[in-house]
Parts: structure tokens; sequence; C-alpha cells
């Protein structure tokens, strides 16, 4: 999953999201102001993944607190990573549907966003894999499925450690597919066909997993593959064409509280009445995922439209975290594995609750300090080069 999306910042700093009359020949598209709610969101969704991962990794080091229960359902940062892209990669190429260099700044621009941080990752594990077989956690297939953007195809197939340490780029490709497609119905669609479009999206990936899951599939494999997850995507598309009407945001507000109210308290009763925080639940897999991505939606505009919650998105450790997103994203399962999960877990002498939380503490600590290192050392000259695909 792509985590920062290609929102240029405005002079001066974060502008709110027009509220006004927003019809579609609009002189400033929306996507042209920075809107500091949105990275909250990114923010708020990278410590979802971040608690999920490390509080598991707690638990299997012995931390058994109540207080780490609530982080079993950290798994639906990504989720909100999917929802938040459809929605910015949506309304930066609708508003930009009709320039002529539209696919070359396009993907010039994701290119020198995503690439390096990806590929120089993946150049990394192998290297590691190649000085360090021993440690075994580096995945028993070709990298070359995950240089292709096929990690999520590969680990459906042939199981979890096929990918190993990156087995977390499954979610990189999902966002990576719609990429490669969605611009083409965006070029020439209407906005209500691409709203229709992005429906119909929704409505067959909730079927897809119907079947499935009836059928029996690998809850993994369901979790995982582009059909049955692109309704998070299609939903962010749908909310961000919608918020591109006549009325604008403002007219949304109160259809997206009620949204976010009813699917949100919706997933709370499925969660209640199965008893369980996992991702594999059937009935979580089937309608629970689109509940998800509606209740995303539905926060997406009431983030940037109502004046008390978009006050707390802009707090600025959220928008810190947003910033950095992307490779948090990357690098933390990365260091976790080979911290918790290799021959080097024993030289740290981890003996009892105490020194086990500190561990993990310390792992987050080296996840962040090596995600600062890559984005200001190793991503950001390649950002400066997207000015000369504006």
């Amino acid at each position: 999953m792509t985590i920062s999306a290609d929102m240029p910042a405005a002079r001066g700093g974060a502008v709110p999201l027009g509220l006004s009359a927003a019809p579609e020949a609009r002189t400033a598209p929306l996507s042209g102001v920075h809107i500091g709610a949105l990275d909250g969101i990114r923010g708020i969704a990278i410590l979802l993944v971040l608690a999920y991962h490390f509080g598991r990794s707690a638990q299997g080091f012995g931390l058994d607190s109540p207080v780490l229960w609530p982080t079993s359902f950290g798994w639906v940062g990504v989720d909100l990573f999917f929802v938040l892209s459809g929605f910015l990669i949506t309304g930066i190429l609708y508003d930009s549907r009709r320039e002529h260099l539209y696919f070359r700044n396009f993907y010039a621009r994701r290119a020198l966003r995503i690439f390096p941080l990806y590929y120089g990752a993946l150049l990394l594990v192998v290297l590691l894999g190649a000085a360090w077989p021993e440690a075994g956690v580096w995945g028993t297939e070709s990298p070359i499925w995950l240089a292709l953007y096929m990690t999520n195809l590969l680990v459906a197939t042939e199981g979890p450690e096929s990918a190993g340490i990156l087995g977390h780029y499954w979610s990189l490709a999902i966002e990576e597919h719609f990429y490669l497609l969605w611009p083409l119905l965006v070029r020439w669609g209407t906005r209500r066909q691409l709203m229709a479009a992005a429906a119909t999206l929704m409505v067959a990936a909730l079927a897809l997993r119907t079947v499935l899951v009836l059928g029996g599939a690998d809850p993994e494999a369901v979790y995982i593959m582009t059909p049955t997850r692109i309704d998070a995507l299609a939903a962010g598309a749908f909310c961000s064409l919608a918020v591109r009407g006549p009325a604008g945001p403002a007219g949304l507000v109160w259809p997206a509280w009620a949204v976010l109210l009813l699917c949100g308290g919706s997933v709370l009763l499925l969660i209640a009445t199965q008893r369980t925080l996992g991702n594999h639940d059937p009935l979580m897999q089937t309608i629970g995922y689109t509940l998800l991505a509606l209740t995303f939606a539905g926060a997406i505009v009431v983030g940037i439209t109502g004046r008390m919650v978009k006050a707390v998105l802009e707090n600025g450790v959220l928008r810190w975290f947003g910033r950095y997103s992307y490779g948090l994203y990357v690098w933390h399962p990365i260091v976790a594995v080979i911290l918790f999960y290799t021959p080097l877990t024993a030289s740290f002498g981890v003996d009892g609750k105490a020194s086990a939380a500190l561990f993990v503490l310390f792992a987050f600590a080296v996840s962040v300090l090596v995600s600062l290192v890559s984005y200001h050392c190793w991503e950001q000259p390649f950002l400066r080069l997207k000015r000369h695909f504006a």
C-alpha cells in the first residue's frame, strides 16, 4: 500500500478543502491544496498498523496484558490506507484528466514516490539474504515476484513463507494494480460514469468474497488478493468524486456522518456478535470489509469538513507520523523480523515481561529511526524530481 499520496503543498501551509460550490469545471482543483487533516488520517492508519504488528510481537514474547487486546484490530489500518489512497489518487487524476501530459506526469510522480523505497528495500533484503542465509526469514521464492508487484498472488498461492520478511508488500501490490488500471477510466469517463464504476467495483468485490468464503477458500487469499480488496480503493474513489459534485464537500457533511455512524456501528456489532477482532472471520471477510471501507470513506469527508474533527486530525503528532508513514510501513516489518525472529534475537537476552516490553519499544524506535534516515537520505532526492512533472 502506498502510504504517501501525491498532494502538492499549498504556499503558507495547509489549506482546508473547499467547502463552497464545486462544479466540475472549477478553476482551482481540489487536489491543488494540501489538506492537513488527511495527513492526520494517514498518521492514524500507520499507527494502527504499527500497533497491530508490534502488539502481536509483544504477545509472542509473553506480554498478554489486556491493554494489548485492542491492537488485534490494528489490521484495519491497511484498509484505511486503501480508502485514503483511492480518495487522493482519484482526485489527482480527475482534476488533471484534461491535461496533455496526463499519463506521463501521473506515472512519473508515482514512480518517484513509490519505486525508490520499494525497490531499495527489496534490494537490501536480497543482499542480506545472500550474506546471511541462515537467518531463514528471506522467503522461499524468487524476488522477481515482488519486483513485479505480484506479492499478493505469490503469498495466496504459495503461503506467507514464500515472501518472507517482505510479505507486507501484498498491500503495495494491490495499490499498484489500482494505479495501472484506474487512470485509464478516469481519463475518459465522466464523474457520474466513474462513480458508477466505483460502486460496481464495490459490489463486485463483496459478491466475489461472499462466493469464495462460502466455497471454503483460503481466508488469507481472500484477504490479500486485488479483486477481493478493491472495494476499499473504490470506496475512496467514489468519495473523492462525490466531493467534486455541484454541492462540494459541504453538501456531503450529513450523509458522511450517517455513513460513518451507521457502517461503523455495524462493524462494532459484527465484532460483538462474532467475538473476534480478526480479519479472517467469515462475516468480516464478506460484508465486514465493505462496511469498513464505507466507514473510512465517511470518516474522510467528516475529517475534512468538521471543524472539531479536523482540529484533532491536524494534530502535529498525527501529521508527523503521516509524513513518514510510507517508510514506516515498508521498514518496520523488516526491522521487527530481523530483531524478533532470527538468531540475532538471542543476543538481546530477553527474559521476562519487563525486558520483553523494552525490546519491543527498542524495535519500534529503530523502525522510526530507519524510516527517518530512509526518507531524508534516500527518498527525498527522488521526490524533488517531481517538480519536473507538475
